[in-house]
């Protein structure tokens, strides 16, 4: 099969003549080369690649396309075919991924991945039916895609069903963005705009901001006080972290003002949230700090859960994630 050239981040037909790309202006490499040699027109599929320079001005973020010699699925970020082996002639070296607007669930998991989301303590099951209350969740049930919202109450809304999964992401997306945005954080870059005043106005504005201020300060008092009494009762109720099991086959680990559960039968070993431990003397049913293997579930500070309660503390974004409250997110309403 003979090769064709092809511009290796837009895919435009390139010709020999072409010293760059006439559509997107990278860069040539076949530039003046002559390939009607049998190189070209029966290649050996075996040649190591010569990493491509990003073009100056250009994202080097990874794209797919196919082998020109098996048709083979190719990213620009291999070297050479999974398949045949053959050179990649549209390799880009070093091309992060970058998710700008996700499509698929695939893409909304490493869009959130990338920009170290907690998703647990977001409240967001991605690819996941969770069944639990106070939680958003998009997962696919057969051909259809579900996109849905668990009340407080543990009632289900189902935002959408149907085939559209690029519509059914971008209904999460959106929503996700949102409970980001009323929290004062922006994944996407899109900070909120502010409106400058005329002339006659700048008195009035210098007024406002005075009220403002003084509204402020009176809110920063309040807001010590209640802070101050929240921390004396806190403790006082305060509950120990660690392990507890009132023999109802489930395992339970309260964490911070959180409990989580799982139970023997468990295959994925992940710890599930929930409201509270069964029964209100909870201390009879304590079961020590430290995990023991003999209660036959996994250890809670080893799971998934664990890691994605903690996933935030490796990403430079992790201070905006780190205060995220879920109860500042309306639970009663059905979106």
């Amino acid at each position: 099969m003979a090769y064709i050239n092809k511009c290796p981040y837009c895919a435009t037909v390139l010709q020999k003549e072409d010293p760059r790309c006439p559509k997107c202006g990278a860069e040539n490499i076949f530039y003046g080369v002559d390939m009607s040699g049998d190189e070209y027109q029966n290649p050996s599929p075996v040649r190591a690649a010569e990493p491509v320079a990003a073009p100056e001005g250009k994202s080097r973020t990874a794209s797919t396309g196919k082998c020109p010699y098996c048709g083979s699925t190719l990213r620009s970020d291999e070297k050479n075919c999974p398949n045949c082996n053959a050179i990649n002639p549209n390799y880009v070296e070093d091309t992060p991924r970058t998710i700008i607007q996700p499509k698929t669930i695939e893409e909304l998991k490493e869009y959130c991945a990338e920009r170290g989301m907690p998703l647990l303590r977001m409240r967001f099951f991605i690819g996941e039916d969770y069944r639990e209350p106070r939680a958003f969740g998009i997962y696919r049930d057969g051909r259809d895609v579900v996109v849905y919202k668990n009340k407080d109450t543990g009632a289900r809304a189902i935002r959408y069903r149907g085939p559209d999964e690029a519509f059914a992401v971008n209904e999460l997306f959106q929503k996700l963005l949102s409970e980001c945005h009323n929290r004062g954080i922006y994944p996407d870059g899109k900070l909120p705009q502010t409106r400058s005043g005329g002339g006659r106005g700048r008195t009035s504005n210098k007024q406002g901001c005075l009220t403002a201020l003084k509204a402020f300060g009176i809110w920063i008092l309040i807001m010590a006080m209640f802070i101050g009494i929240l921390a004396s009762v806190n403790g006082c109720v305060h509950r120990k972290d660690g392990y507890y099991s009132n023999g109802n086959g489930a395992v339970y680990y309260h964490y911070g003002n959180d409990w989580y559960f799982t139970y023997d039968d468990n295959p994925s070993g992940y710890w599930y949230e929930t409201d509270s431990f069964p029964e209100s003397n909870y201390e009879q049913y304590s079961l020590g700090d430290d995990w023991n293997d003999e209660w036959g579930v996994s250890d809670f500070r080893e799971s998934s859960t664990w890691d994605d309660l903690h996933s935030s503390s490796d990403s430079d974004s992790s201070s905006d994630y780190d205060s995220w409250d879920s109860g500042g997110t309306d639970w009663s309403s059905d979106w």
